[in-house]
């Protein structure tokens, strides 16, 4: 592991004399990076107060989720200072957030298997049905509506049906909802609702109306000392919270990028950068949305060669127009094209 590479919380970790220093400095950089950003992961998903004082099951849960976050933390931390150290950690709190984010998805699918299906379903059927928007906002809401609305642009959430209303209308429509197609179900509840909503509601819609019981009906949910608790909370949607979201939105441009034309694959992914050029290339790996091994095989180049590469992105243009032995405008061109293409792509799924 090249120490260039790692992010700079963790230098004096790695730096460290000897192991009783090393250990001060894990304990500083855990309580000082790490633990917040776990706290807000944990708090957003699970919705929960994370105060040892809360005897609620689903707090207590949380409590101990966030513990075995920090414990499997650790033992990573120490492996840095191995010479047999995997891969370097080059953003520390954007792995964090993902080891936390990973332990509560986990967590909640254990927790109702039933309602996670049912939220895989309903999110691949958004995404690739015809006639279906999914979307993030800008604080990483996943949102859905009609593709034609979408496009018109003329709703938002909040500005659609009231729950009571659209429960009424959808009992009426629907006679027998549990057993009509997952597709038809969301259209009708989508066009009912005229407006843009929040991917959790939908599910829950499709819960009740399928007879799948929330946890609280299951004898496994919360008190109500603990919703009210709930709805005392802190707006959940922190800055990091959005920052984990955003591992959904990755995968999503991931796949469209694995779309796109060779050439202009290489033109964007060897520049990748966001709206405010920062790398973004890097964030494919640490994320999970794609190891380096990956990325190299959607360019076409070889994963030896493009470890060599890696230090060196984002690539500047006329080095890409020499590796692809086309003028630097030409680059330009593909990588435009390649954006355009992603943006129309990205905009109505």
């Amino acid at each position: 592991m090249a120490i260039q590479e790692l992010d700079d919380i963790l230098l004096p970790l790695v730096e460290a004399n000897d192991a009783a220093e090393a250990d001060a400095r894990l304990a500083a950089v855990l309580a000082e990076h790490a633990a917040p950003v776990i706290r807000g992961v944990v708090k957003n998903k699970l919705r929960v107060s994370l105060n040892p004082q809360d005897g609620s099951a689903a707090n207590q849960d949380a409590l101990e989720i966030a513990s075995d976050v920090q414990a499997a933390l650790v033992t990573e931390l120490r492996r840095l200072r191995s010479p047999e150290s995997r891969e370097p950690i080059r953003d520390f709190r954007g792995y964090v957030a993902v080891l936390a984010f990973h332990a509560c998805y986990r967590y909640l699918r254990r927790r109702n298997p039933e309602r996670h299906s049912l939220k895989s379903k309903i999110r691949y059927t958004l995404s690739h049905a015809p006639g279906f928007a999914l979307w993030q906002d800008a604080n990483g809401a996943w949102l859905c509506d009609t593709a034609s609305r979408r496009r018109a642009a003329t709703q938002s959430a909040g500005s659609r049906l009231s729950d009571e209303a659209l429960s009424a209308r959808l009992l009426e429509r629907l006679p027998d909802p549990a057993s009509t197609e997952l597709a038809d179900l969301l259209a009708a509840i989508l066009d009912e609702a005229a407006g843009a909503m929040e991917l959790d509601e939908v599910v829950s819609f499709v819960a009740a109306l399928q007879g799948i019981r929330p946890l609280a009906e299951q004898g496994e949910g919360d008190t109500e000392g603990e919703d009210r608790r709930r709805d005392e909370l802190p707006d959940p949607r922190a800055d990091v919270a959005a920052e984990v979201n955003h591992r959904l939105y990755l995968e999503h441009l991931w796949r469209e990028i694995t779309e796109l034309p060779p050439r202009q694959r290489l033109a964007l992914l060897l520049n990748l950068r966001d709206a405010q050029g920062r790398d973004v290339i890097a964030l494919l790996p640490i994320t999970g949305v794609a190891s380096l091994r990956q990325i190299a095989e959607v360019l076409g180049i070889p994963a030896e060669e493009f470890a060599a590469l890696w230090n060196d992105l984002p690539m500047d243009d006329a080095r890409i127009a020499e590796r692809l032995g086309i003028t630097r405008q030409q680059v330009i061109n593909l990588r435009k094209s390649a954006r355009e293409r992603l943006m129309r792509r990205m905009k109505y799924h």
